[in-house]
């Protein structure tokens, strides 16, 4: 089983680039399987491997300890990417266990979509597409409204849009960018009216486009950079109604 073990591990990034050709090292033996499940307890406190646990979690930290799924909350606890259900030889593999917060861990659960190969992208060995990909959309009418949508562009192939799609869809992440965004506005009023006062619509635009600039810096289709840049090109919102954020919705 040791011999298994070390050459599943080898074969790692392999099964991420396809996962529909790869079966379980303990498909078929229930024995098996929870031999390799029982291991994953060594990362507790206390247990031989928690400073492999501590490790993992020290190198989140050093990246300012925000979940790579959503970008947003911080982390706490540790993802199995591949399933340690359907994998369970990768229950200890360092490179499977990525910390994520408690809201995309939950979500996500045992999510591997063998059939179509459509796994959600890998915090340690995927990158999103550095093309604009995540919009914001504004509407302005008794309140200000934000919705977030996917664009595929011709750059960005069907298979890797599909992941992409998959993910949000998995984690709820328009909902949950909304939601984040509405909350980002409100706490920038203030701001908005003393950049308006002083310096009228082109000075709220331009400061719009500074904060997008500044949250690109985390990715251009970083949930923030995408809210910025659409209310930069925003006619209404940048000539005073972005005072309509505190109007309640319908």
């Amino acid at each position: 089983m040791r011999t298994g073990i070390i050459d599943a591990y080898g074969n790692y990034e392999d099964v991420l680039r396809d996962i529909r050709r790869f079966t379980s090292l303990a498909h078929g033996s229930d024995v098996l399987t929870k031999a390799l499940l029982g291991n994953y307890a060594l990362l507790d406190r206390g247990r031989p491997l928690e400073d492999l646990r501590n490790s993992i979690f020290r190198t989140a930290l050093a990246r300012n300890s925000r979940c790579p799924l959503c970008e947003r909350a911080q982390v706490c606890a540790l993802d199995h990417f591949l399933p340690k259900n359907q994998f369970p030889e990768y229950s200890i593999l360092a490179d499977n266990l990525i910390p994520v917060c408690e809201r995309c861990n939950r979500l996500k659960g045992d999510e591997c979509d063998r059939a179509d190969g459509l796994l959600m992208f890998h915090a340690y060995f995927d990158e999103f597409p550095d093309i604009e990909t995540l919009f914001a959309e504004i509407s302005i009418g008794n309140s200000v409204s934000i919705r977030y949508s996917l664009h595929r562009s011709d750059k960005v192939d069907n298979f890797t849009f599909g992941r992409i799609e998959r993910q949000f869809k998995i984690l709820g992440l328009f909902d949950f960018y909304q939601m984040e965004a509405v909350a980002e506005l409100t706490d920038q009023i203030d701001l908005y009216d003393e950049t308006y006062d002083s310096f009228g619509d082109s000075g709220l635009r331009s400061t719009l486009g500074a904060l997008a600039r500044g949250a690109e810096r985390k990715g251009i289709n970083h949930w923030k950079a995408a809210l910025y840049r659409a209310l930069s090109r925003n006619t209404e919102f940048c000539s005073g109604g972005y005072r309509k954020l505190l109007v309640p919705g319908p």
